[in-house]
């Protein structure tokens, strides 16, 4: 298979572009992406591949000077150029570089991309350059990895096996399996390299996968939820997200074994705790709506007894306690930065009611509204 590495900063086009071409038939594996021309040229380096599709306008580096670069290193490689710029210019500064083709985004069309991808492979065949079977290509470190992690593999020797300190565990809901395919995962897989291009992804099963986070780094729940927020977005479906640290003398196998062990042994309490999550995200994000526990239960799709128990047994609050705490912090915030009257800094974040409000303000601070801010200023 002859490797193509592409090179787009509109996840849209990527993912249009991923999932609408038949790469087999001319006989290409979409090998590598990235979005930006620094990480581009990184993959060149490190992929070699025969085929690079780019933008021109990127941010880091720009599509003219990533062609320069890998003209430097290959003068053979067939590159296809994706712009929205239509003009003389830009073509004249294109000659010197051999490209196989000028794509304008406004106006192509899949038939002009299938024809394109033709011309290519036949190029190539005639340089000599030879596609790689697929049966001779080594084995790529991530599936190394997922054979070691799920038992079926030895140890990978890798030498940074000893950082790893952190495993996420992603694993699709059980009634959520059949709606999201290989290429779905794909998708999810670019979305968490945008938010943690740091982290290694290694795909333990169909719907499961593992992000590895080596020496100190470590992600927050908010990096999660934006991760499940998108996937959600586009996908219709959420992620069960469970988080561990390595113990000491524990290796990655014994690790993965034991998230995989406390999610058999309490799934449910799982599905609870990110059920809070969701709740507490949503707060922090809608704080200056009304939001009554009826509200935020109709959202989540539980009763709102069973929601008022559970978010006192995680987090020790009631949900009104909660929700009046968030809003009194903002308050604060307003207060010492703002000239706006009490009653509207109160009413600006989620505060009907100026006499509840002012009675809570005094009992959480020991004085009014009022000389709170003389004092804070």
């Amino acid at each position: 298979m002859y490797r193509v590495l592409f090179a787009e900063d509109e996840l849209l086009i990527r993912l249009g572009l991923q999932n609408s071409i038949p790469w087999n038939k001319y006989d290409m594996d979409l090998t590598a992406q990235a979005d930006n021309g620094v990480r581009a040229f990184e993959l060149f380096q490190e992929i070699r591949p025969d085929v690079v599709i780019t933008d021109i306008r990127m941010e880091g580096m720009d599509g003219f000077e990533l062609i320069q670069r890998i003209r430097e290193l290959d003068k053979e490689c067939a590159i296809i150029v994706l712009s929205c710029l239509d003009d003389f210019e830009t073509l004249r500064k294109m000659i010197p570089y051999k490209i196989i083709a000028y794509i304008l985004k406004a106006s192509m069309t899949m038939e002009e991309i299938f024809q394109v991808l033709q011309k290519t492979k036949e190029y190539l065949e005639k340089a000599g350059r030879r596609a790689l079977k697929e049966s001779k290509e080594p084995q790529s470190l991530e599936m190394r990895l997922a054979g070691y992690l799920s038992g079926t593999e030895q140890d990978p020797e890798w030498p940074m096996e000893k950082e790893i300190q952190e495993i996420h565990v992603f694993s699709l809901k059980e009634e959520d399996q059949d709606k999201i395919n290989s290429l779905a995962m794909k998708f999810v897989f670019d979305l968490v390299r945008r938010q943690v291009p740091e982290g290694i992804i290694v795909q333990t099963k169909d719907q499961e996968f593992c992000l590895l986070l080596p020496g100190e780094r470590r992600i927050s729940e908010n990096v999660c939820e934006r991760i499940n927020h998108s996937v959600e977005d586009f996908l219709g479906v959420r992620f069960w997200i469970r988080r561990r640290m390595r113990q000491p003398k524990e290796s990655l196998r014994e690790l993965y074994q034991r998230i995989q062990k406390a999610g058999e042994e309490g799934a449910g309490e799982w599905e609870n705790d990110q059920v809070i999550q969701d709740a507490v995200s949503y707060v922090q994000g809608h704080y200056q709506e009304n939001l009554t526990l009826t509200d935020i239960s109709s959202i989540l799709g539980i009763s709102p007894s069973y929601f008022s128990h559970l978010f006192k047994k995680k987090t020790g609050k009631n949900y009104v306690e909660f929700v009046n705490e968030i809003r009194l912090k903002a308050v604060m915030e307003d207060l010492k930065n703002s000239d706006f009257k009490i009653a509207v800094i109160a009413e600006k974040n989620g505060f009907r009611n100026f006499e509840y409000f002012s009675r809570l303000f005094k009992k959480a601070t020991g004085v009014s509204p009022a000389k709170w801010r003389q004092q804070n200023r």
